[in-house]
């Protein structure tokens, strides 16, 4: 074989493993990407502080949903299959000053916290009496 032919077959076999690469890198970027996560504040009653979490998958990873108190104890373990899952999650009220949500998957990790403070309102009516 000519020297020129040989130079261009290793040529295009080089950008061929390069252009493989690439895409594998791509897609890679985009499975960090399927899973859509939001944990939100749904009110509270005398007994729990609700939140409504909502996770969305594309992929079939394995999640765990888990709530910590602020010193990381665990309050609450789940584990989430593939697909949509929305839960509203009730945490006994307690003398939290922070409860932390964190969603692990084998690529990544989702943390929200909220800052908890109890603050008690006397309500006084004041009627006009005849």
């Amino acid at each position: 074989m000519n020297r020129n032919v040989v130079k261009s077959l290793m040529l295009s076999v080089v950008l061929a493993v390069i252009s493989v690469i690439a895409v594998d890198a791509q897609t890679f970027v985009a499975v960090e990407k399927q899973v859509t996560t939001e944990v939100r504040f749904a009110g509270s009653n005398h007994d729990y502080i609700n939140f409504e979490v909502s996770v969305r998958q594309i992929g079939n990873q394995k999640l765990t949903l888990r709530i910590l108190d602020e010193s990381g104890v665990e309050l609450y373990r789940e584990n989430i299959g593939k697909g949509e899952f929305t839960k509203l999650v009730k945490v006994i009220r307690n003398d939290y000053s922070r409860l932390n949500f964190v969603i692990d998957s084998p690529n990544s990790q989702y943390k929200k916290s909220f800052n908890i403070k109890s603050e008690f309102v006397e309500r006084l009516n004041v009627e006009e009496a005849n």
